[in-house]
């Protein structure tokens, strides 16, 4: 079971490869939205003939990206689960090609098969089956499986040419054509599966008791690093809804809510999105707050900068996990509570019909850029229900750290993490770039040296490290050094590092083939 746990992992983070591309995107969307939208109609300056051509070049731009998510998330769970592999990058891009050229000519579907909607659409130029992100992720997987099975592959001395990396390319042009001939057959059945559950869960009467379980488990899976694969499907599948939007029909409740801004029509998605909005950008920060006003006097000018930038990133970017990990490794009651007030948002949104989304992040960037400036649905309800989430969780969290005694940062003994005046000095000394390297490298020994790590990486906030001895971890050592907290799974283990995660670990790598090389 650990041993699947880790894959799932891996296989999480590679998702996140090319979710990285989507705030690039929404910003487009959002700017050229806000340029082409109601806003025109209030700032006629807007109207002009060049500002219009320019809002919608931005609002193609935007959207392309995300009609090509499919191919997309083949090269990103490519890259991402052999370590940043070109080849196997190529390999993807080429069975995804193939995959659905296979389909199209075996099925002899046509352009006006796909403009009658329903199991047909267009991948690449090519009409095939609508398989979507799915059929992508299967093609990534594909492409991982071949990579690793033929890039050290060893001919005899005549065959040489096939030799190495060479042979990944061949072997993946065969085997996509067989994966074709599989998915003709077994994709119908999964397709009308998915299709039964999203009548249940996403069809115009859900159950807001079905949408607050979604935001429960999203918050509740964050400490296994599992929460990616959990929301992936109801966010580009047609678990998260199916829609016509400009003629063509789009799945998954985050495409649907992009092309409905790209095209400027009424926004009806969002349900599994717009809850998650009051409690990141309002709610962790009146937890924030709580957490100061509980902490000792003495610590609490010392706490007071940490708890500022945790919740100020939260309600920015959207990144919650060095605020979420705070109280998660003190206060375990205070996560699981945080996670049903996630349930309660996400259920009360959807019942209020409000229609909020992001391409990046449920912080307050998004919140302007593809809302409120595009005026989608309600928009204006976060800041109501953000008010009122900010007043439960300051409340609520004060009465618990009280009524408990929980050790929440700079009370009863706990840890004040954060950099010292020596720090200060030797970063004005030194440089960003002088301190990421120094902290890298004793990273690196706090998880037991270059011999016991056998694969590092990274996703937006946490330091993902597969290791041989989890003996040799210094947890305590890994906290000194910023850690928000260490999770152990087997021989996995992630160390949240917050945004600075990925430097850490390119440097990390840097050391190691430094050091091999040498």
């Amino acid at each position: 079971m650990k041993k699947y746990f880790g894959s799932l992992q891996k296989f999480g983070k590679s998702l996140m490869v090319p979710v990285a591309l989507l705030p690039a995107a929404g910003i487009l969307l959002g700017l050229g939205a806000a340029l082409t939208g109601p806003l025109a109609d209030t700032l006629t300056f807007l109207q002009n003939g060049i500002i219009q051509l320019i809002g919608n070049g931005m609002l193609d731009i935007g959207i392309s990206i995300f009609n090509n998510l499919a191919v997309i998330f083949a090269i990103g769970v490519a890259i991402g689960l052999t370590g940043g592999s070109g080849i196997a990058a190529l390999a993807a891009l080429l069975g995804y090609i193939i995959m659905n050229k296979t389909i199209s000519f075996a099925l002899e579907i046509t352009p006006e098969m796909v403009n009658e909607g329903g199991e047909y659409g267009m991948a690449l130029g090519i009409p095939t089956l609508e398989t979507g992100v799915l059929g992508g992720i299967v093609v990534g997987l594909l492409a991982v499986w071949i990579y690793n099975k033929f890039h050290e592959f060893d001919p005899p001395e005549v065959l040489g040419f096939f030799a190495g990396d060479r042979s990944v390319g061949i072997a993946m042009v065969f085997s996509s054509i067989f994966l074709a001939l599989a998915m003709m057959v077994v994709w119908p059945p999964i397709q009308g599966g998915i299709n039964a559950v999203a009548n249940i869960i996403a069809n115009g009467a859900t159950n807001p008791l079905y949408i607050g379980l979604y935001g429960f488990l999203e918050r509740a899976l964050i400490p296994t690093g599992l929460h990616h694969i959990w929301y992936a499907p109801f966010l580009w599948t047609s678990l998260g809804g199916t829609a016509e939007v400009a003629g063509s029909a789009v799945s998954g409740d985050q495409y649907i809510f992009l092309a409905q801004i790209a095209e400027g029509v009424e926004v009806t998605a969002g349900r599994f999105m717009a809850g998650k909005f009051p409690v990141i950008m309002f709610g962790l920060v009146g937890a924030a707050l709580a957490m100061y006003r509980r902490a000792d006097k003495n610590n609490q000018p010392v706490v007071k900068g940490m708890l500022i930038a945790a919740a100020g990133t939260a309600f920015l970017t959207g990144i919650t996990e060095p605020i979420e990990f705070t109280f998660l490794f003190v206060a375990p009651l205070l996560f699981v509570f945080h996670a049903f007030l996630a349930g309660i948002s996400f259920a009360v949104m959807y019942m209020l019909d409000v229609h909020l989304g992001w391409a990046g992040g449920s912080g307050l960037i998004d919140f302007i850029l593809v809302n409120a400036l595009p005026g989608t649905g309600n928009w204006w309800m976060n800041l109501v229900a953000g008010a009122v989430f900010f007043v439960i969780y300051y409340f609520s969290f004060s009465f618990a750290i009280k009524k408990w005694d929980l050790a929440t940062p700079g009370r009863g003994g706990q840890e004040n993490k954060l950099y010292t005046r020596k720090d200060f000095n030797e970063q004005k000394k030194g440089g960003k770039g002088s301190q990421t390297k120094e902290t890298a490298a004793a990273i690196m020994e706090a998880l037991g040296g270059e011999s016991n790590l056998k694969h590092i990486d990274a996703c937006f906030t946490r330091l993902r490290v597969e290791v041989s001895e989890v003996g040799q971890i210094n947890e305590d050592r890994l906290k000194e050094l910023g850690a928000a907290g260490v999770v152990k799974v087997d021989h996995n283990i992630q160390a949240i590092f917050g945004g600075r995660s990925d430097l850490y670990k390119n440097e990390i790598n840097r050391i190691i083939k430094e050091s091999n090389a040498s």
